[in-house]
């Protein structure tokens, strides 16, 4: 073969060698570059940051729930004041104005369910169908004046009833009325923050004002002018929960705490009419003749 030839058909090859040499360190030196350069813009990007944010455009006065919430990664500069990290922390929350579709969800703008609108009046928060009314109470008559607005009470009234032998009567006590709310306390209305706490209350009375229908306002406050009310609070697991309560006087309560029986039953009539006669809370059935 000629020399010239090999020499051209190497120097050829060499050279293809030398270029893809070139071309691959280049492109490695271009992979490098690129990659400082990411890692330089990563640094300067601030940190995301996952915040809760409104799934739909939501109106004032929607209860929060999960299908209403979702979980957006934000850069920590554009995160707002008082936003939410969790969903758990607003779930059965209310908004108290409008959240648009994607807006961060903010502390600021929701309430808890007992709690009142900012500005509202006691006729707006009172339920549909019942009545804001007022009774006085004072420490002992009140729970030690650890009631507040929000928590629900029943009404015991307790008064003397008319009894053979008995000139002043005999005491008895009635649960009257159950799990009813309680509206405000002296001039804190449900919802608002308190200014006092308990120990404010133990040397004065104070009032307390409740929800009741028009009907079982008329009943308390008959009831307020002829005996003594007081309030038992219920725990909050209880609440719409009606529980059976038999009236509490000297007969019952020897008969479910001792097992005495104070009054006999009345034998059975077998003919004739007969006649039911109640005097306070005993009853008796009188017997009339044919005759009568």
């Amino acid at each position: 073969m000629n020399r010239r030839l090999v020499m051209g058909i190497l120097a050829v090859a060499l050279g293809s060698a030398a270029a893809m040499l070139a071309q691959r360190y280049l492109a490695e030196q271009r992979r490098i570059i690129e990659e400082q350069e990411r890692q330089k813009l990563m640094a300067s990007q601030p940190t995301a940051i996952e915040v809760v944010t409104a799934a739909r455009d939501l109106p004032e006065g929607t209860v929060l729930d999960a299908s209403h919430l979702q979980i957006t990664a934000v850069p920590e500069q554009f995160i707002q004041p008082y936003a939410v990290r969790s969903p758990n922390d607003v779930m059965g929350k209310t908004t108290v104005a409008p959240i648009a579709k994607d807006e961060q969800i903010l502390s600021t703008k929701l309430r808890r369910p007992e709690e009142a609108p900012v500005g509202s009046t006691l006729s707006s928060v009172t339920p549909k169908g019942k009545r804001a009314v007022t009774i006085s109470v004072d420490t002992m008559t009140g729970v030690g004046g650890f009631v507040r607005p929000g928590d629900v009470v029943d009404i015991l009234w307790t008064l003397k009833l008319p009894e053979a032998g008995q000139p002043e009567g005999q005491a008895v006590t009635l649960t009257v009325f159950q799990d009813v709310p309680v509206l405000a306390v002296g001039g804190e209305m449900v919802g608002r923050a308190a200014n006092a706490g308990p120990g404010d209350r133990e040397s004065r009375e104070y009032t307390v004002t409740l929800a009741l229908t028009p009907q079982e306002t008329s009943f308390l406050l008959f009831a307020r002018e002829q005996g003594r009310l007081q309030l038992s609070l219920r725990p909050k697991a209880e609440e719409g929960q009606a529980v059976k309560v038999v009236p509490a006087n000297i007969n019952t309560l020897l008969e479910m705490q001792l097992g005495i029986k104070t009054t006999q039953q009345p034998a059975a009539v077998k003919s004739g009419r007969q006649v039911e006669v109640y005097k306070g809370l005993k009853r008796d059935v009188v017997a009339l003749s044919e005759s009568e």
